[in-house]
């Protein structure tokens, strides 16, 4: 949607859509999602920035922290289970792969179905 009137509908449905989600990784994505098409960006400078040492892992204090930094309003413990979500190799970090990937949106059954479609076509391809 990259136009001004595509990225305000996608701000005004993820506020919608917000104020009836419960599970705390999509009020985080919603969240993003509201600020427009640069928030999940901005919330992943954000991060960056909270990586003091450079290792580019962000433990639980500065995950806390980059959240309350960014202005997302969650609940003390929604946040201790999106990081617990989001830790998928219970390292007791995040990567920023691990964050992005846990972060980006699920995939449509219709932007699937052409994914597969694409590949078959590609598949049957001489080489």
């Amino acid at each position: 949607m990259g136009t001004a009137r595509g990225d305000f509908h996608m701000q005004q449905a993820a506020k919608s859509k917000l104020r009836e989600t419960k599970d705390p990784l999509e009020k985080l994505r919603l969240q993003c999602l509201s600020r427009g098409s640069s928030g999940i960006k901005g919330l992943g400078r954000t991060f960056r920035i909270m990586d003091d040492d450079g290792n580019k892992k962000i433990d639980f204090q500065e995950f806390k922290r980059g959240l309350r930094d960014y202005g997302v309003d969650l609940e003390p413990d929604e946040i201790t289970e999106m990081y617990s979500r989001m830790d998928r190799d219970g390292s007791g970090s995040l990567d920023f792969d691990e964050f992005l990937i846990a972060l980006r949106p699920p995939m449509s059954k219709n932007r699937k179905s052409l994914i597969a479609q694409a590949f078959r076509n590609w598949a049957r391809q001489p080489v």
